[in-house]
């Protein structure tokens, strides 16, 4: 709780030497690293810092961190837990030269760090490997799916419905060819029965021109 003695704008005075006394604490537990970078790296090191008001040494320190974890991640599983073992014993001795570097006493530091991030990895993989088999599958539910239902009709159905438009052509083919076999015989038919028509008249007139031609004789006796 705030002392009633002590303003809020005096607060922070407080809040600054806290957080000066935790930077330094951080600093000296810290080992210096001397790198050679090219001048394009260099230059947008630095106008990464000056855009978000960083050090160069800040963001070069961060941009280690998160690309060691990266290449850490990259490592083949059985390969990984032995660097992350030994990286984690190492951290505790690399931890007392530099405390002793910077003369001070040795820090209370993270252990298990590699471990940690092995662990975490290790159950992305095996969440992406999970996802990949069941998007397996469901993509091989769906072909046959797709299957059944493509082959749905039986060979017997298939070759109904293939045979029944060549049936239908047939039957169609058999009745035109029947019309055109009945239309001659039709028209034959009614010349035959033209022609007995007019053989039957010529007849009648033949027999009707003889009997005017010989008229029996009242007078014969």
């Amino acid at each position: 709780m705030q002392d009633i003695d002590t303003t809020s704008t005096q607060s922070l005075i407080d809040r600054y030497y806290e957080e000066e006394k935790a930077q330094r604490e951080r600093e000296q537990t810290l080992a210096a690293l001397n790198m050679r970078l090219d001048a394009n790296d260099l230059a947008m090191l630095n106008v990464i810092a000056r855009r978000f008001r960083k050090t160069r040494d800040e963001v070069a320190q961060e941009v280690l961190s998160t690309a060691l974890i990266d290449l850490f991640a990259r490592v083949e599983a059985g390969e990984r837990k032995l660097m992350a073992r030994d990286a984690d014993d190492a951290a505790r001795s690399i931890a007392d030269d530099i405390a002793e570097e910077n003369g001070v006493a040795t820090p209370e530091i993270k252990t298990g760090v590699w471990a940690n991030h092995d662990r975490q990895i290790t159950k992305l993989e095996r969440k992406k490997a999970k996802q990949q088999e069941q998007e397996e599958a469901e993509k091989k539910q769906l072909q046959a799916a797709l299957a059944a239902a493509g082959g749905g009709m039986t060979s017997t159905d298939t070759a109904t419905s293939a045979e029944a438009p060549a049936d239908a052509g047939d039957k169609n083919t058999t009745d035109n060819t029947a019309e055109e076999h009945e239309r001659p015989a039709a028209a034959m038919s009614a010349g035959e029965s033209g022609m007995t028509a007019t053989a039957v008249t010529e007849e009648e007139s033949d027999e009707s021109e003889d009997d005017t031609a010989a008229p029996v004789s009242v007078f014969a006796g």
